[in-house]
Parts: structure tokens; C-alpha cells; sequence
């Protein structure tokens, strides 16, 4: 069985044929359009370019989903409704949509991990920061859309963080990849000359800011020790409320994560203690840009 996989973001749509053995035939993306509209126009013509190539459509969207109407409601990179039902020859039977967060995990989980824990938590860092939950081996939902780990307040800093959602401190508003980015543009406006600066001019990536062969002034490295307290004290949270065995990071961040696991693990270890207990593993997601596609796939098979 092939389906046909959208991974949608805020800022693009990766997209792509999964076989029977989850392997991704193709991908491509496109830009995500910025109304209901365009975005069925543009899923429509995906469709008609792949048409017989598929038996099933799946797409994972970055906020809150109704599985049972096959609609898309809310999200706060994403602030429009989408109702899928409107698509071309669309047919219920043969189209299958999660949040973007819970197929990452479940896929993680399915195709990885499910041997070695029965209880993980996804993070994708991107445009947000998208959460999965898999806890005794199943995808933990609530009475729909659980896992907004993105959407906890955890902010320590004495900086009012406004998230895209309308709240502030949100995880995601001082902790995602774009964050990332725009404090390295920020620092590299502010220092064009620092180490930083002239790395981060070559491949763009936000994640620089965690390459720990790179020296750092002292603003620099305040604003790096500042975004993985944040990220610590979620991961914290996270562990006390759920009592998961690992956290899988992933997202645009997976395919060059730098120092980033060693810099939260030896924070966590310097500021927190767990009698008793052991704090999670903490690891990068092996399916790097994929997992999304993939995990879209996987929901659709399973379902």
C-alpha cells in the first residue's frame, strides 16, 4: 500500500509517496499557503500529480485536528480552519489526518524504539514545537488533542515571551528552532565579526548556536545557556508529569542537532537531581526530515 504523506508546517508542506515498508519513495515541499483556499488548491494539485501512484491520502497539520470530520481547527502557526472534506473525489475511507506531533512519535516509536521503551515523548522543533506522547505503547490523545507540549508555560527568564498563540512564556516562544534563528541573526548583526557570526553566515542553521567548538562571547553564550534552561526546565516538567523513559528531539533541527543533547544533558545534570530515578535519554530522531511524511503513513496503515 502506498500513501500519499503530507508533513505540514507554518512555513512549508513536505510531501511525498510511502510504501508498505515506510520507505519514502520521493518527497518534495512546498510553501504553506496562507488560507484555506490556496491550501486545498495546492493539496488538490499534488494529488492530480501523483494521481494512481497512491491507495491512500494521510496529512499530519501542526495543531488541533478532528479526526472524525477530517478537518483541520486550529493552530497557533497555523491560525486557519481547513475542512478536508472539500478536496477533489475526496472519500473518507482512503484519507487519514493526525497532528503533526503524535505521527513523529508514533513513527519514532513503531519503527525504533518499541523494544527498548513503552513509554516516549517526540518534540519536534521547528517554526513551534510539536509533542507526542506515547505512554505503555500507545499514543496518548485526551479527548483529542493532547500532546501541545509547545503550549506549557515554562518560561523562567524575567523576558515576557508572547507565543503565537496569544500567551506568554509559552515553551515554544522561547525555545523553538525559529528562536534559535533569530537570536543568531540578532547576535550576528550585533557581532558580524564573532565566530558565531561567520559560522552561521555559511549554512543559516540556528542550531550553530549549540556547536560547541565554537567560541562564544559572553551575550552569546548567555543567550545559548538561556534557550537550554528553557528547554531543561520543559524536559523537567515533562519527565515529573509523565515518568517517561526517553525524549526523541526532532524536526528541521535533526539533520544538524550540533552539541545540543550533550549541552541539555550536562544543564539537567548541573541543576537538577533524581533520587531514585533516571532522567530520560535524551536523543535525536533517527528519521531526521522524514519522520513526519513517514509517521503520517504509518497513522494511515494503522488505522
Amino acid at each position: 500500500m502506498n500513501i500519499l504523506s503530507f508533513d505540514v508546517g507554518g512555513t512549508s508542506i513536505k510531501y511525498g509517496i510511502v510504501n508498505a515498508q515506510s520507505e519514502v519513495i520521493f518527497k518534495k515541499s512546498v510553501p504553506t499557503p496562507k488560507d484555506e483556499t490556496n491550501f486545498l488548491e495546492t493539496v488538490n494539485e499534488i494529488i492530480s500529480s501523483n494521481e494512481n501512484s497512491f491507495d491512500k491520502i494521510s496529512i499530519a497539520m501542526p495543531g488541533f485536528v478532528n479526526k472524525k470530520e477530517s478537518c483541520y481547527t486550529y493552530g497557533a502557526n497555523l491560525k486557519y480552519s481547513i475542512d478536508f472534506k472539500k478536496i477533489n473525489s475526496f472519500d473518507s475511507s482512503k484519507f487519514s489526518i493526525d497532528n503533526d506531533g503524535n505521527v513523529a512519535a508514533f513513527s519514532e516509536f513503531l519503527l525504533h524504539y518499541s523494544t527498548k521503551f513503552s513509554n516516549l515523548i517526540m518534540l519536534t522543533f521547528g517554526t513551534g514545537i510539536g509533542g507526542g506522547i506515547i505512554s505503555d505503547g500507545k499514543l496518548l490523545r485526551g479527548s483529542g488533542s493532547a500532546g501541545e507540549i509547545g503550549h506549557m508555560l515554562t518560561s523562567s527568564s524575567i523576558k515576557e515571551y508572547k507565543c503565537n498563540c496569544g500567551k506568554k512564556g509559552c515553551f515554544e516562544a522561547s525555545t523553538s528552532a525559529a528562536v534559535w534563528t533569530k537570536e543568531c541573526q540578532r547576535l550576528s548583526k550585533k557581532y558580524p565579526q564573532s565566530d558565531l557570526a561567520k559560522k552561521f553566515s555559511e549554512d543559516k542553521l540556528g542550531s550553530i548556536l549549540f556547536d560547541k567548538t565554537i567560541k562564544l562571547n559572553s551575550e552569546e553564550e548567555e543567550t545559548r545557556n538561556e534557550i537550554i534552561t528553557n528547554i531543561s526546565n520543559g524536559l523537567v516538567s515533562l519527565f515529573e508529569i509523565f515518568d517517561n523513559e526517553a525524549f526523541v528531539l526532532g524536526g528541521s533541527m535533526s539533520e544538524k542537532p550540533y552539541d545540543l543533547v550533550d549541552l541539555i544533558i550536562e544543564d539537567v545534570t548541573n541543576r537538577f537531581n533524581f533520587p531514585s530515578r533516571i532522567f530520560p535519554a535524551i536523543l535525536v530522531s533517527t528519521q531526521r526530515g522524514e519522520a513526519g511524511i513517514v509517521g503520517a503513513a504509518l497513522i494511515a496503515q494503522n488505522e
